[in-house]
């Protein structure tokens, strides 16, 4: 018997769950995704995504701003853009659809940006403006 469902593996669990959120691994799945990531620019569209996975590591030598662009579509599910803090703070950056700039504060050490999804199907376009404070590493396969 085949089926074309969702496979219930916890994974979508961890969308309200700060601890799982702030953890270093990630655990994730996707049915597909498409688009790229660099050091400063993702543009990808995916379907069945749940779980946390890690774009980016901020490493920041002192306390630096971070401009964050974002365009968010969100077909089916949840799926929002958070920021670990170098204290394991969990900062939601944007969720669901819409579009906006998010202006935040990096302390030093090192930050995290992450996607953390439930079920969730859509599109995400982000552009990443930082000092030379900042160097700004590309963590996902992309």
């Amino acid at each position: 018997m085949a089926s074309c469902g969702f496979i219930d593996d916890g994974k979508d669990k961890m969308y309200g769950s700060s601890a799982d959120i702030v953890k270093e691994g990630d655990s994730f799945s996707y049915i597909s995704k498409t688009g790229s990531i660099t050091t400063r620019i993702v543009d990808r569209e995916f379907k069945g995504f749940s779980g946390t996975e890690t774009i980016w590591s901020l490493d920041v030598e002192k306390k630096a701003d971070l401009r964050i662009d974002y365009f968010l579509t969100v077909n089916k599910g949840a799926f929002k853009v958070v920021l670990v803090t170098p204290d394991d703070r969990a900062v939601t950056i944007a969720e669901g659809t819409g579009d906006g700039v998010s202006m935040v504060t990096l302390e030093k050490g090192q930050n995290r940006i992450k996607f953390v999804g439930a079920r969730t199907a859509g599109k995400v376009e982000m552009h990443l403006q930082a000092g030379k404070a900042v160097k700004i590493t590309n963590i996902s396969d992309e």
